[in-house]
């Protein structure tokens, strides 16, 4: 079997199973993931994952689906991706980067969460569209705009970084852009994202549309409504502010059977509303109205149709629906979503006007389901790009109703000659069933064809009838029609309505005629067209049964204003003004009134406009025409544009040989220009442009223009009359100079190129006027100058077309140069902007002449910090223009950029402001000025400083600015592209400069130019934007595919750079071991090997150094420092891994090892620096951890390591942090020994600090006598704190010294004893919890290093017991396993990746204190030294827990030796010795009777000195002995008192323990008969039957002694082996003794462990020996069986009552922990002693005092038992799960493994060696 390489377009594959196995050679799968297959072999490919390459391995074929691949390589690095489109490929790995990050969001429970999941849902929905390949190309753009709006939505959410594209959408590659356009495109794309996320994107977005046309796209998909008859449904643009339509209708024919009567038009029901503006979009309310028209019969409800008249238009409805929203972009629209426009019916005598307006101003309109469903959607743009834009929308058959007026641009070849028509309302004599009928007529009163639209869809007609209704004296129809009459056919035509009443019935409905009718003309008399106004018609009655002729009624007035004035002219008042003509006869008392709307281009209502229009008729009233042109409203002279401009080019033609009307023209002309340059009327410029293109056709134009406007501009300064004129014309330069340009290209068409060196001349001499107009200095020429440069440049591309170019350039050049100093500067700079975006600087031969023109204004101004933005704009466009490839050689222009601003540039950006808005500009500036530099540039710029100090000041700049750059970058931390440019630029400048810095600054040598270059390089390698590892795979792959990886190369270069130092590189040492240490620490392996022997090198240099006596140096302390030094801050910064310390100790050994000197030392610092790494890895690791006790520990390690390596000031710094933290945690006694460590560094003398010494905060403190005094006082309060008043006595006898004897401060001698005083007094007064000790083992590879497989002992918190203890562990470490036993865990379990705990208690095993022998000692005293200051502890264990034989009861005890006394610097030691033997059945029994008899001893001793003592204790601890209530007491030790045990154990051993366990039983007999007796003399009355039992059980027991003990007490008292009792200073004498118990205590033998506040003891007198049933038992121990008492069950009672408080709060027994056992403990309050019932604790008096302070009492028990008080240590609850995680994806089983699995799979081939990129081996 051989592996065979894989095509390249099978290298992609998809993982679509987990493949686990962990076989040899094998890869491990996840679905999701991407491979890139190497090779194949059978049913097997070897290949990696694509998000870790280092890794390869095998897996089976089928567990991988193979996608068609594309392979690019780029140099050594080979990407690999799908064949897919590249919008595709691009949602793929934003979905893969973004699914990453929302499993985080759904772990850390964000808020995000959710809307990530919908945009990627949406991302998944569009990428299946796309792959569908089903999508137009209009809808595959629009779809592309979609998906890259919404993944750079996420990714600005996100974090991630900005994506650039071009203006399709496509990502941009900053391989082959300009950096200037590329920073320019991150600009724009952080723009957009921000209005994308902006609530009022929408609304910006319509209104920045508002300056271009749009229209209003609707389709209607379905109208339902109960009609029965024909309809005419009318769609209507409606304003209701205004309350009028301003749109043409949209006519549906409907039929009567539900469906439109064209069944052609089923499904194809679409308009266009065309012509909308920004006036549109200003409107408050935009209201699509529908109006209903059922056409028949006049009453719907009639069921005889045959003898009803029908085709009557009758109102039946309105719908309407608010488009406000959706006309600004406020509410987003698609053709695809519906929409509901719900119908309200007309009431019986409702105008449909009056309807509208309820509709419109209604919340809610009873609809009953009836009303139209319709689509819309907004198309940006005119009709033109409307079609090829939204080609698929408006495709076929689609009516187009335009807006009733003009749009907001008149295009050429727009012709209109429109008039909307509005019936009005009328008022009649009669309330007939009106219906008026309009038409057009001509002068002979024949009716127009076709000249009708009722709206749009619908067809032209010759007239027009208006809705009718019933019985209605003054109707109102606002009803609106088109009147589309030819030009040619508009003068003479007029307007005719007709009146007629329709009857309901046929028959009489046919014998109604007219019975009135009105007109109006459309031309005026004086040639201008119908006036936009409403008018009020005169109703002429007409005598039906007469013939009535046009020029019968056109000769009377046909408007209420014509009557008037006939009415005037006659003197006679208007309404007895009567008229009759014909069958005509003028009505006074009717009355009838239309709106008329004129939209021609061809017709005007001006007067003067018209006058010179038509200026050949009166042409001697030319000159007046055209003064008063200029005071025409502007909107009717853009109207008639075209026409305006012919006339006045017809007049300069037709006066060729004269020029009296020149000036006329011209003026006439300049009004015109500027009237389009108005913002107001900007939109004409293309109407203008167009005329000049296409319809201008003056050929002698252009000599009579040049003429004046020269003579204008010579005039500039003697002429101030003309100054407003000059300045008009000015600003119309661009437009005088098209229309010169233009006549003289047609005049030379004309001519055959003649006059063109005449004509070149004439242009010259203009442009040469206008430069010796720039040098006037007077204020009067400030505004046109200003004008000129603003104006000029923008005739340069039409004047290149006839003149040129470089002959252009020298004038431009003088024209700029002219301006005087400091004049106009900022126009000045605007000028030469436009003309570097001009069409000349795209010519090398120009250039050459522009450019240091424009260079030395910019030097000039940057020099001065003057126009700054102007500057960098300026500077930034030529760079971006010298990207191009269509401009020619570039070289020599980059030469004048760098040689002349280059420096300036850099000296501008040092001072400037990183927060400055134009910061990132001028640093894209100096990128793409370096970027486009290549070496010839480099050499040259470096070979054009005259000094060598020129050279040295330009190198230290750049190298300033290049650290500062990519130290605090001034692009956002998304602008991932830009920043990595940028960073390749400086890597190339790098590289130059190192050479340079290598070839002129070695000798001879400049120091601070290579200490500045080795700082720059590093932190250039070191910045954030190239720690590739930090980044997710996607985008390290694109990085390093691009740049490679930076790091490595600069790392070379400085590599290359410090070798060739030579003799001076002890300078840099040890000055740079800190930055190059923070170089080598990057996670590169190359990078690290090439630069790590840089150690070993300074090592070498300070070895060889030589000293002051000549001799060399033979050591390196100071590298040696500072690498230790900086290592510290470094690696817990986040810097190094565990690879990085085994490398460096590998290089650095290698090369210690190789040399002869150098070999020990090296060999033992290269050993420090691993330990270091190790403690500091550990360190960095925990730090952040929860759980501060593993900080503690890690700092502990660091502490002990720099102590033994002598490193003080490191040594400190870590007391401080260690100090820190034992505050946080409360642990006072910790923080204290911490100091302590530090205040034994110090001295009692006045010699001055070190630096290493002082701390920060204590900075008043400079002698050593000062900072111990303010540590220890520091420690004293901590002492206090922590209840350790022993330890705080000894500081202050300290101090008493030191002032008694040495400062005299007599003052802080009396404070410091007080202070000693009162610790005295709180040792005998207060009660102190004695803490518990555990010892825990940490067995398992799961821990951490430093508790890996080891033990420690812990002392425990106040009031803490094994069962909190525990708890409190099991968070810390919750997948840890605890062991159920104390045995010695196996190697399974050391060597298991898991983690086991093992936890028990320990007790503390006293060292008899010398100072206390044979001396009497209150107990008070000794119970601190019997749990402070130990070191050695104990715990057995059973041997045999099963048996229950006492002669077979082996224990096994075990002696911790720890590695410090406890308390210390921490909670915790770590067991340094362990010694275990086993105890025998003989010895457990004397030890336990040895502890009672120490316990009888002591109470007797306190209770026979202090009578006042309460009885309580010693009636518990006698009874306890003499009444046992569990194990029978001495009884069950009867086995080793009798005869036949010595002879089975007749070892000395034995016997010698069998002697002496008879003698601690006599002892036992003898105390407690003085027990009993000093009982007997203090107990009350009440207590005699507890007294008698006692008693009565001791001689019991004496008797049970004699008989099966065989022991015999042969005198009462005390023996000589007896227990000595020493006289102990007691209480004083009325003192209460109270039993205190704790809380958890069982005091009743059941199951509830039920806890009282109380307690009784029964007792009967005169009792017999027999034990009583359990159920009287007497309860006096807490532990008593049932069946271990003996009273009798017929004894009276007597009760014992002693009251029991709880020390401390009791806990809630749901916080209790089950396993918890009981303390035993008794503790006194108040005037009492703490009396023991456990073996290690004794009793004792104490001194008399006064009443003791009440201990605090306990912190409330918290579920993790944890009485630190830190809040911030308890691990939060884990958030609960309703329901598990639901997958998208259906569970299917593994595809089976290739049969070739079930025997070996085919061995990889081995991966090829590859030479060493370089040789580490010598330094």
């Amino acid at each position: 079997m051989k592996w065979r390489k894989i095509n390249e377009s099978e290298k992609y594959g998809v993982v679509i199973y987990n493949y686990t196995e962990s076989s040899l050679h094998r890869l491990k799968l996840t679905i999701g993931d991407i491979v890139h297959i190497l090779e194949e072999c059978e049913d097997w490919y070897r290949a990696y994952n694509a998000k870790n390459k280092t890794v390869i391995g095998i897996f089976p074929k089928n567990y991988v689906h193979i996608k068609e691949s594309v392979v690019h390589i780029s140099g050594t690095y080979e990407q690999i991706s799908p064949k897919e489109p590249a919008i595709v490929q691009e949602i793929t790995s934003v979905l893969r980067e973004w699914g990453a990050i929302w499993r985080s969001l759904y772990v850390n429970c964000n808020d995000d969460f959710k809307q990530v999941k919908v945009m990627m849902g949406q991302l998944l929905d569009w990428r299946r569209l796309i792959m569908a390949r089903k999508l137009t190309m209009d809808e595959l753009k629009e779809l592309q705009q979609k998906v890259t709006a919404k993944i750079d939505q996420g990714n600005a959410m996100l974090g991630l970084d900005l994506v650039v594209r071009d203006e399709e959408g496509n990502i941009l590659n900053p391989e082959v852009t300009g950096t200037v356009k590329l920073f320019k495109l991150h600009q724009h794309a952080t723009q957009r994202i921000l209005r994308e996320n902006s609530k009022r994107y929408n609304q910006q977005r319509r209104q920045s549309v508002a300056k271009f046309q749009f229209s209003l796209y609707m389709n209607v998909k379905n109208f339902v409504c109960r009609i029965g008859e024909d309809a005419d449904v009318l769609m209507t643009l409606y304003d209701a502010k205004e309350g009028k339509f301003f749109s043409e209708s949209y006519l549906l024919k409907w039929g009567s059977q539900g469906m439109p009567k064209d069944v052609d038009m089923l499904n194809n029901l679409r308009v266009l509303f065309t012509d909308l503006g920004t006036r549109d979009l200003q409107r408050d309310r935009v209201f699509l109205v529908c109006q209903i028209i059922r056409i028949g019969g006049m009453d719907l409800r009639s069921n005889d149709s045959r003898r009803l008249a029908q085709g009557l238009r009758r109102p039946f409805g309105v719908a309407a629906m608010d488009l406000t929203d959706i006309l600004k972009g406020t509410t987003e629209v698609d053709d695809d979503k519906q929409h509901f426009v719900p119908f309200q019916q007309c009431g019986e005598r409702d105008f449909m006007d009056t309807v509208i307006r309820k509709v419109i101003n209604a919340k809610e309109v009873s609809h009953k389901g009836q009303g139209l469903w319709v689509s819309l959607k907004v198309l940006l743009g005119d009709m033109k790009q409307i079609r090829q834009d939204y080609r698929h929308v408006v495709l076929g058959n689609i009516a187009i109703a335009r807006k009733m007026g003009f749009p907001e641009v008149i295009l050429p070849g727009d012709v209109r000659n429109d008039i909307y028509v509005t019936i009005m309302q009328g008022e009649f004599t009669s309330d007939k069933n009106v219906e008026v009928t309009m038409s057009v007529c001509n002068e002979q009163g024949q009716v127009l064809q076709n000249v009708i639209s009722q709206g749009a869809g619908g067809e032209m007609t010759s007239q027009y009838k208006s809705v009718i209704y019933y019985h209605e004296d003054k109707p109102k129809w606002f009803e609106t029609v088109k009147v589309a009459v030819p030009i040619e056919a508009f003068y003479g035509s007029h307007l005719k309505f007709s009146f007629r009443h329709r009857s309901t019935t046929e028959v009489k409905d046919r014998s109604e005629k007219v019975y009135a009718i009105t007109f109006i003309k459309l031309m005026n008399d004086d040639g201008t067209t119908l006036t936009d106004t409403i008018h009020d018609l005169c109703v002429y009655k007409m005598d039906a049964k007469k013939h009535e002729e046009a020029q019968t009624y056109l000769a009377q007035p046909s408007a209420r204003r014509d009557l008037e004035r006939r009415a005037s002219q006659a003197g006679m008042q208007v309404n007895k003004m009567s008229i009759q003509t014909g069958p005509l006869s003028l009505s006074h008392r009717d009355s009838f009134q239309i709106s008329t709307l004129v939209c021609s281009t061809k017709l005007t209502h001006n007067v003067d406009l018209m006058g010179l229009l038509k200026w050949r008729e009166n042409p001697h009233e030319l000159k007046d025409h055209l003064l008063a042109l200029m005071k025409v409203d502007g909107e009717e002279v853009v109207k008639f544009l075209v026409d305006v401009l012919d006339a006045l080019f017809s007049i300069l033609m037709q006066n060729s040989d004269s020029d009296v009307y020149d000036n006329l023209v011209f003026d006439a002309l300049i009004y015109i220009i500027g009237l389009i340059s108005d913002r107001k009327y900007h939109q004409f410029r293309p109407v203008l442009e167009v005329y000049i293109e296409e319809n201008f056709s003056a050929t002698l134009a252009y000599n009579k223009l040049m003429v004046v406007l020269k003579s204008y501009i010579d005039g500039a300064e003697e002429r101030a009359g003309q100054q407003e004129t000059l300045y008009k014309a000015t600003k119309s330069l661009e437009y005088i100079f098209k229309f010169i340009i233009r006549s003289r290209v047609l005049f030379s068409v004309l001519n055959e190129g003649r006059g063109k060196q005449q004509f070149e001349i004439s242009l010259k001499q203009v442009l040469q006027a206008l430069n010796i107009m720039m040098m006037y200095t007077s204020d009067n020429t400030l505004t046109v100058q200003g004008a000129a440069l603003k104006y000029l440049p923008s005739t340069i591309e039409d004047i290149l077309s006839v003149f040129n170019a470089r002959e252009l350039s020298f004038l431009l050049v003088d024209f700029v140069n002219n301006v005087p100093r400091d004049r106009l500067t900022r126009q000045k700079m605007t000028c030469i902007s436009d003309i570097v975006h001009s069409k000349l600087f795209n010519f090398p031969e120009c250039r050459q002449l522009l450019l240091p023109m424009i260079l030395s204004h910019i030097k000039v101004l940057l020099e001065k910090a003057d126009e700054l933005e102007d500057c960098v704009k300026i500077s930034s466009d030529i760079m971006e223009t010298l990207t191009r490839n269509d401009v020619g050689p570039v070289d020599i222009d980059i030469t004048a950029v760098t040689l002349s601003i280059l420096r300036t540039v850099i000296q501008t950006v040092i001072p400037m402001d990183r927060t400055s808005n134009i910061i990132g500009t001028y640093v894209a500036l100096l990128t793409a000025i370096l970027r486009q530099m290549s070496e010839y540039h480099y050499i040259q710029y470096i070979n054009h400083f005259p000094t060598k100090i020129d050279l040295t000041d330009f190198l230290m700049e750049i190298l300033m600015v290049f650290r500062d750059l990519v130290s605090k970058n001034v692009y956002p931390s998304d602008w991932n592209e830009m920043i990595m440019l940028q960073n390749s630029v400086f890597l190339k400048a790098l590289r130059y400069f190192s050479h340079t810095i290598r070839d002129v600054f070695s000798n001879p040598f400049e120091y601070q130019l290579w200490n500045n270059f080795f700082h720059c390089a590093i932190s250039f390698l070191t910045q954030d934007p190239l720690q590739l590892e930090n980044f997710s795979s996607a985008k390290r792959n694109k990085i390093i595919s691009r740049y490679k990886d930076m790091r490595r190369e600069t790392g070379f270069e400085i590599r290359s750079m410090w070798f060739n130092l030579g003799q001076h590189k002890v300078q840099f040492i040890p000055g740079l071991v800190g930055p190059i240490l923070e170089m080598t620490l990057l996670p590169e392996t190359e990078l690290r090997r090439a630069t790590i022997p840089i150690f070993f090198d300074m090592m070498h240099c300070e070895f060889s150094l030589m000293g002051p006596q000549g001799r060399p140096k033979q050591c390196f302390p100071e590298v040696e420092n500072a690498i230790i030094t900086q290592l510290d801050a470094l690696v817990e910064g986040g810097r190094g891994d565990e690879k990085y310390k085994d490398l460096f100790y590998e290089i650095i050994y290698n090369h210690c090892k190789e040399h002869s000197y150098l070999r020990d030392q090296g060999i033992n610092f290269v050993e420090t620096v691993q330990k270091l790494l190790q403690h500091l890895l550990e360190y960095r690791t925990i730090i952040n951890d929860e759980n501060k006790e593993n900080r503690m520990s890690c700092t502990v390690n660091l502490l002990n390591f720099y102590h033994d390596i002598s490193r003080q000031e490191m040594y400190i710094r870590y007391l401080h942090k260690l100090c820190d933290l034992q505050l946080d945690c409360d642990n006072y006694t910790e923080a204290a020994y911490t100091l302590m460590l530090y205040a034994k560094l110090l001295y009692w003398s006045d010699e001055p600090l070190t630096p290493v010494l002082q701390s920060d905060k204590y900075p008043n403190a400079q002698t050593h006598r000062e900072l111990k005094e303010r540590l220890y006082y520091d420690i004293i309060v901590y002492f206090d704190k922590g209840k350790m008043w022993e330890k705080g006595i000894e500081l202050c006898k300290e101090l008493a010294q030191l002032y008694e004897n040495e400062t005299f401060d007599y003052i802080s001698l009396a404070a410091i004893l007080n202070r000693e005083a009162d610790f005295y007094s709180r040792i005998m007064r207060q009660m102190r919890p004695e803490p518990e000790y555990f010892r825990v083992g940490y067995y398992g590879k799961g821990f951490p290093s430093f508790l890996r497989n080891k033990a420690f002992v812990y002392r425990g918190k106040e009031y803490e017991r094994l069962s909190d203890f525990t708890c409190r562990l099991q968070n810390q470490f919750p997948n840890a396993q605890l062991l159920k036993t104390l045995s010695p865990p196996g190697e399974d379990i050391i060597d298991s990746d898991n983690q086991f705990l093992q936890i028990n208690a320990v007790s503390p095993l006293f060292d008899d204190k010398r100072k206390f022998l044979d001396k009497n000692v209150s107990e008070q005293i000794l119970k601190y030294y019997k749990v402070n200051e130990v070191q050695q502890f104990s715990f057995t264990r059973r041997l045999d827990d099963h048996s229950h034989d006492i002669t077979k009861m082996w224990l096994e005890r075990t002696n911790l030796v720890i590695s410090y006394p406890l308390p210390g610097i921490l909670r915790w030691f770590l067991v340094a010795s362990s010694h275990t033997y086993e105890v025998s059945p003989l010895e457990n029994a004397i030890e336990t009777i040895q502890a009672a008899n120490h316990k009888l001893q002591t109470l007797t001793a306190l209770h026979s000195i202090d009578p006042a003592l309460r009885i309580d204790p010693l009636s518990l601890v006698v009874n306890g002995v003499v009444d046992p209530a569990v194990n029978g007491g001495i009884s069950q030790y009867k086995v080793f008192y009798s005869d036949e045990y010595e002879p089975k154990h007749p070892k000395k051993k034995s016997i010698e323990l069998v002697k002496k366990l008879k003698e601690c039983t006599i002892t036992q007999v003898f105390l407690i008969e003085k027990a009993i007796a000093v009982h007997g003399k203090k107990a009350p009355e009440s207590l005699r039957p507890f007294q008698d039992h006692m008693e009565m059980r001791f001689k019991q027991m004496k008797e049970l002694m004699d008989t099966e003990l065989g022991l015999t007490i042969s005198t009462p008292g005390v023996s000589s082996q007896g227990a000595k009792v020493k006289r102990i200073q007691t209480m004083p004498p009325g003192a209460n003794l109270h039993l205190q118990m704790p809380e958890h205590t069982q005091l009743q033998p059941n199951k509830q462990n039920t806890v009282v506040k109380t307690q009784s003891v029964y007792v009967r007198p005169n009792s017999p020996s027999k034990a009583s049933p359990a159920k009287n038992k007497t309860v006096v121990n807490n532990k008593r069986s049932a069946g271990s008492g003996d009273l009798t069950e017929s004894a009276p009672l007597i009760e014992l009552n002693e009251q029991l408080t709880p020390m401390r709060p009791r806990r809630p027994d749901s916080n209790k922990p089950g396993s918890r056992p009981s303390s035993g403990h008794v503790k006194l309050t108040d005037k009492t002693m703490s009396v023991a019932s456990t073996t290690s604790s004794d009793s004792a008096g104490s001194i008399p005092t006064p009443p003791p302070e009440e201990p605090p009492p306990l912190p409330q028990k918290q579920v993790y038992a944890d009485y630190t008080n830190l809040e911030g240590d308890a691990p939060p609850p884990l958030p609960h799960r309703k329901h598990p995680v639901q997958t998208d994806h259906k569970d299917k089983p593994q595809p089976p493994i290739p049969m070739g699995a079930q025997k070996t799979p085919p061995t990889p081939p081995r991966k090829p060696s590859r030479p060493s990129i370089f040789n580490v081996s010598k330094s």
